[in-house]
């Protein structure tokens, strides 16, 4: 027996190791790591915006070279003295670009600006800024522009939060077509100067989570940052319940902050900074692994990279098995009803969708065109019911659950009706529909998933 117990605990010892990042896994203020096709992004504070790429999610290397060679020409007249370091990057897929936001300011004070720039890839980047999203020009009680994050809920709406002492944390939504704001912003935390910063949302089940940082940054083994939670049932608050959820000294990691949520094969992937207090308090990228016990968020720097039953976030590519022919709405339609057929894959936008996982197993899927969800029309129960695209309002028919019946492939059921995504009488012809049908697991009901 004690040969038995010995050996498990050498499992369990084994198991709980933490994850050991190495190559170049310097940052600061990282954003949420992104992925582009087999290659993960990690971009952070710096001079031109630095970044560095892993595709494992361990080992990481220096990008070729920052962001911005130069300045956007804007920066001059609404940041006096910029000295070229650009705060808290953030990155997110929309209209066929990654759109990556950022803030710049002149420290100790509200007189700050976020802008973004696009780059239709990553692993290829080219650039353009789109100039400022938001700006706060000094006032006290202003929310200061810096520090964004970008969110997408289940309905494929983008929201962005922003905002560091001063004025409180503020949230607004993000015109997906332009990538500024829609124009109103809620103040949801903070206000009067209290030490609040870099807030981050997600979301599992019905909840929303509020990450932000207390405490001071950029004293390296000497800040005092932590990170708390608080939850809402809405995106706007109110937002309740603090929680500590990564205190300022554990080990080595001291200081973290600006929580980001990669949601990879089904986990929860937390990227934060710390300071390493065995390595002068040199700033380091740390990912740990996020679960929900009891409504609330935890987490844990034991635990492997590998999935958890589940599939990616992200924008993707949904390819027939039978035909090799992609998931895609009829005629680029954005109205409401359009039907959704097999089409030979050209990149087009229609023939992308969003996958949004709600935490349960189930997962919107969002036309990264129409921005309409996937839908089980009239929420049909019966086999043969075409599929087609419909406002997302979160019904049972609207919500899908994957199952990898072979190798690389998977099949889409619906919550509402229990039946499957299927090619119409096996077909592999061009724009042959797409319907509903009793599980077979046949080539026709087999999908694959990989980025545009």
């Amino acid at each position: 027996m004690k040969q038995i117990l010995a050996a498990l605990c050498l499992m369990f010892c084994a198991h709980a190791q933490a994850i050991n990042l190495t190559g170049v896994p310097n940052a600061h203020d990282p954003g949420t790591l992104t992925r582009d096709g087999d290659t993960y992004f990690n971009f952070t504070t710096g001079d031109g915006i630095w970044y560095s790429t892993s595709t494992d999610l361990l080992k990481w290397s220096a990008g070729p070279a920052p962001v911005f060679s130069t300045p956007p020409v804007w920066i001059a007249n609404k940041i006096p003295n910029f000295s070229g370091s650009y705060w808290a990057p953030d990155v997110i897929h929309m209209n066929g670009y990654y759109y990556l936001y950022y803030s710049v300011s002149t420290f100790g004070t509200s007189v700050s600006a976020i802008g973004v720039a696009r780059s239709a890839s990553l692993k290829n980047p080219s650039w353009t800024d789109l100039g400022i999203v938001v700006q706060s020009y000094g006032g006290g009680g202003e929310i200061n522009a810096i520090d964004p994050a970008l969110f997408r809920d289940y309905d494929g709406k983008v929201y962005m939060s922003y905002g560091s002492f001063f004025g409180g944390i503020g949230v607004t939504e993000i015109n997906q077509a332009t990538g500024k704001t829609t124009g109103n912003v809620t103040t949801i935390l903070g206000g009067g100067g209290k030490d609040i910063e870099a807030p981050y949302i997600t979301r599992d089940g019905d909840n929303y989570y509020l990450f932000v940082n207390r405490g001071k940054c950029c004293q390296g083994a000497a800040s005092t940052y932590y990170v708390e939670v608080q939850r809402a049932s809405s995106v706007t608050g109110p937002y309740s319940g603090t929680r500590t959820v990564l205190p300022n000294l554990d080990g080595k990691y001291k200081g973290p902050g600006h929580i980001g949520v990669l949601k990879q094969d089904g986990c929860n992937y937390t990227s934060i900074h710390y300071y390493d207090v065995n390595d002068n308090g040199a700033a380091k990228l740390d990912i740990l692994k996020m679960t929900y016990d009891s409504g609330w968020p935890s987490l844990t720097r034991n635990f492997s990279i590998a999935s958890c039953g589940g599939i990616s976030d992200g924008p993707t590519v949904l390819r027939s098995r039978l035909s090799g022919k992609a998931l895609a709405v009829a005629g680029a339609s954005t109205a409401n009803g359009a039907l959704v057929q097999q089409q030979t894959y050209t990149g087009a936008k229609h023939q992308q969708w969003y996958v949004v996982g709600h935490g349960d197993g189930y997962y919107s899927l969002i036309n990264a065109n129409s921005l309409l969800g996937l839908d089980d029309y009239n929420n049909s129960t019966t086999a043969g019911t075409n599929i087609a695209q419909w406002s997302y309002w979160g019904g049972l028919g609207q919500q899908w659950r994957f199952a990898s019946p072979a190798a690389g492939y998977q099949t889409i059921s619906n919550r509402y009706s229990n039946l499957t995504l299927d090619v119409l009488n096996l077909s592999t012809a061009e724009n042959a529909q797409i319907i509903q049908w009793n599980l077979t697991n046949a080539n026709n009901q087999q999908w694959s998933l990989s980025r545009p």
